[in-house]
């Protein structure tokens, strides 16, 4: 959820628009899904975000386009998005699921005021070396991994101490 006034939307001009369904197409089709226009149209607003939206979010936003388009078809392009490893689910404890079009492993700081959530890009290798080793140790069968912070951010920050410092 962004605040008030702001964008989370990264449009492409109409040229963009073109190669960009393109790809999506090739994408939904080098893993085995049919590029029907409610998928194609589902993950092009999913990459035309930075917020990581919520399937209602996005449902809200492709219903303004495709009018026909149920919740249900929404909900179910995200769960074969997620399976075919297309996207990445974000499931934080106190807030419902979130998508995110960036599938390689990095880290989510969530603001528990404003819900919102933003990408830690992370390029320690020994954090990459770990999940690897996890993954390939054969005692786990991985589905998901996820590193999230939760805490206040910047811009909710009025529950600093009284004397300007952020609570430890």
């Amino acid at each position: 959820m962004e605040p008030a006034g702001e964008t989370a939307r990264n449009m492409p001009t109409p040229e963009e628009d073109v190669v960009l369904k393109s790809e999506i197409v090739d994408r939904l089709r080098a893993t085995g899904l049919k590029a029907t226009p409610q998928r194609i149209l589902i993950f092009q607003e999913l990459m035309s975000r930075k917020d990581h939206p919520t399937a209602e979010d996005l449902y809200s936003a492709v219903k303004k386009v495709h009018a026909t388009i149920s919740f249900n078809t929404v909900y179910h392009t995200l769960q074969a998005l997620t399976e075919k490893e297309m996207i990445s689910v974000i499931r934080p404890v106190v807030d419902a699921a979130r998508y995110d079009p960036i599938t390689d492993l990095h880290g989510h700081f969530m603001c528990s005021k404003c819900k919102r959530i933003e990408d830690q890009l992370m390029e320690d290798p020994n954090l990459k070396q770990m999940d690897s080793d996890i993954k390939a140790s054969g005692r786990y069968w991985i589905v998901q991994s996820q590193i999230l912070w939760v805490g206040l951010c910047e811009a909710c920050g009025d529950a600093r101490n009284p004397d300007g410092r952020r609570p430890s």
